[in-house]
């Protein structure tokens, strides 16, 4: 177990977590001259960009440096080098495959899942950080009960729960163990649950009724809620405030850190110790033209870059994510910044000029009380179209209704985004087939 904290401490590394600005950025620029002149030396994708790009590490000294001559990396370029060369971590792992410990992966929604390789206990330079920091700021103690819902990422998460203290109580991410939990939350009172999204808060009100069980009871308990992978719907969050579940979201920072909220519950602190995050302009081509955008809470594309991870480190990855970014003080304390998820630009899809995300299409669908799981798909074959193409998951409709259930559907978002679309009818069990049921694909092309 590791080094605890005063138990009445609301962080879990006061001295890091609270950094002045000015200390932190002063570690940022040594842990990352280190960082690249590891992932230089051991991993093939980044030797192989920079030499293309006739630089060394000896190149890069100072910020501006960093962003004025080191090429990005992407997804398709790794992608490009798993086919190519047949490495199936796509140029970036830096260990040995013996060494490893766990083989997880993304889970896929935005493409071919991208192999995510561990080393637990020995993958990471520096400070404890993900996931010590966050369980610890949701009020999580060494003796508490902690409740997992787990799904491609499994043992590093139970792990981090387990070198805090507290004993995890593990489930499978499925509609089918949520009266399991209900019932194991009412015998042992845990004070976590990670991960329980919009899916399950929304299947939860129904197993309730069945079982006869009470979820505000059953979720008393729990000091902190963590939802991860894809925003909560309206629905899901007024039957969460109904419950009074203390809800933390939480999030990835381009494959190369995690962020979660905080109390304050504005924005999701991502640890600047374990990464060095930039945002520029999106429509950027490449490093010589990506401008960075000035100014906190500005719509920017996030790019990351590793400080910490000596395994599979990420250099100055390029997300596809759209974000705002704050680097001014919390309120909780923290002196680390915070992230808001806008969505990713290849989810962006123009029909007759008009602009529409998933997010657009979300509010919509779920008002649809057949539809109130909030699952569906947007077909989008390329980014402009002269037709909005929806695939909408359903339950509980006869088949005699499914052309009234289209017309409501139809009506809905045509309110809501001002484009009427065209709707294909799917079983929610066929959509939740598609993925982690967490985070089925929102986009596809066909």
């Amino acid at each position: 177990m590791a080094e605890l904290p005063p138990l009445d401490s609301p962080y879990w590394d006061t001295e890091y977590e609270t950094m002045p600005r000015d200390r932190l950025r002063d570690l940022q620029l040594e842990l990352l001259t280190e960082t690249i002149a590891f992932a230089y030396e051991h991993s093939p994708l980044v030797r192989e960009t920079w030499d293309a790009a006739r630089l060394k590490p000896a190149d890069v000294r100072t910020f501006d440096d960093f962003t004025e001559k080191v090429p990005f990396l992407d997804k398709d370029a790794q992608r490009r080098f798993r086919d190519e060369r047949g490495d199936p971590y796509g140029g970036v792992l830096c260990r040995a495959p013996h060494e490893l410990t766990a083989i997880n992966s993304t889970s896929g929604t935005t493409g071919d899942p991208t192999l995510v390789p561990e080393m637990w206990g020995g993958g990471f330079v520096g400070r404890p950080a993900i996931m010590y920091r966050d369980f610890w700021g949701m009020g999580v103690r060494p003796g508490d009960y902690f409740s997992l819902f787990l799904f491609t990422f499994r043992g590093p998460t139970y792990g981090f729960v387990q070198q805090i203290g507290a004993v995890p109580m593990l489930f499978d991410y499925d509609v089918n163990e949520i009266e399991r939990l209900l019932r194991m939350s009412l015998r042992y009172r845990p004070t976590a649950l990670y991960n329980f999204g919009g899916t399950m808060i929304n299947a939860t009100a129904e197993i309730a009724e069945r079982a006869g069980l009470d979820p505000r009871d059953a979720f008393s308990s729990y000091r902190g809620i963590v939802f991860a992978g894809e925003p909560l719907g309206a629905r899901a969050r007024r039957l969460a405030g109904e419950w009074e579940m203390h809800l933390f979201e939480h999030s990835n920072v381009g494959d190369v850190t995690a962020c979660f909220e905080c109390s304050a519950h504005d924005g999701m602190h991502f640890w600047e110790d374990m990464a060095f995050v930039e945002g520029i302009d999106p429509l950027a081509t490449d490093h010589r033209d990506a401008q960075p955008v000035v100014g906190d809470r500005v719509r920017c594309e996030l790019v990351a870059t590793a400080l910490s991870n000596r395994v599979a480190p990420l250099v100055r990855f390029r997300s596809d994510d759209i974000v705002e970014i704050d680097r001014r003080p919390c309120v909780c304390g923290r002196t680390h910044a915070r992230i808001w998820t806008i969505g990713r630009k290849g989810d962006e899809i123009v029909v007759q000029g008009a602009s529409v995300l998933p997010v657009d299409v979300w509010a919509a669908v779920e008002t649809v009380d057949a539809c109130r799981l909030g699952l569906f798909q947007i077909v989008r074959p390329r980014r402009e179209v002269d037709r909005l193409q929806l695939r909408v998951g359903y339950q509980d409709v006869a088949p005699d209704r499914l052309g009234a259930l289209r017309d409501e559907i139809d009506a809905a978002v045509l309110t809501a985004v001002g484009v009427r679309p065209e709707v294909e009818l799917v079983p929610n069990e066929e959509l939740m087939r598609l993925g982690p049921p967490h985070k089925i694909p929102r986009v596809t092309k066909r």
